[in-house]
């Protein structure tokens, strides 16, 4: 019964953490207004992209000019968005700089990067990022019945 009970109970975790984590869908925004409380995806006319919580204060990721950074969104107006606190983390599908750090616990990248601002008049659309619901549920319960099925099976004496 105790090793029955453990299955189910790791099974359950399994879940659990599976719902929570979560299949993200991006929805388009029609108004093209942004809540800072709300994690979004914002896209450019220059094709530079910013994900995350566009408020004051908080870490966000973006994409320009084929790099890939994360910073500080420093000031936010009806003008700009300023970003500071910048890190260069790698080049688009160039893995080099995320191998380097983990070899060398400080490395530096020859990358010296200050502050990024964007127009808000340059935003050419703007998404939310939503949890997709049946997606999460389906992968939810696939990964479920097939941990189920591997635990049962590993567990047999036969």
């Amino acid at each position: 019964m105790q090793r029955g009970f453990s299955a189910w109970a790791v099974l359950l975790l399994v879940f659990g953490a599976g719902a929570h984590l979560g299949c993200a869908k991006r929805v388009p925004v029609e108004t093209g207004q942004f809540d800072p409380r709300q994690a979004v995806v914002i896209t450019f006319n220059d094709g530079s992209q910013i994900q995350g919580k566009i408020g004051t204060d908080e870490t966000v990721e973006f994409t320009t000019d084929g790099a890939h950074y994360r910073g500080l969104v420093w000031e936010l107006t009806e003008e700009e968005i300023q970003l500071r606190e910048v890190r260069f983390l790698r080049r688009i599908d160039d893995h080099s700089a995320e191998r380097a750090r983990l070899t060398h616990a400080r490395y530096d990248l020859g990358i010296e990067t200050g502050a990024f601002t964007f127009a808000i008049s340059e935003i050419a659309k703007v998404e939310e990022l939503h949890t997709d619901a049946l997606r999460t549920a389906s992968q939810a319960i696939f990964w479920t019945v097939t941990g189920a099925v591997s635990a049962f099976l590993l567990g047999e004496k036969s």
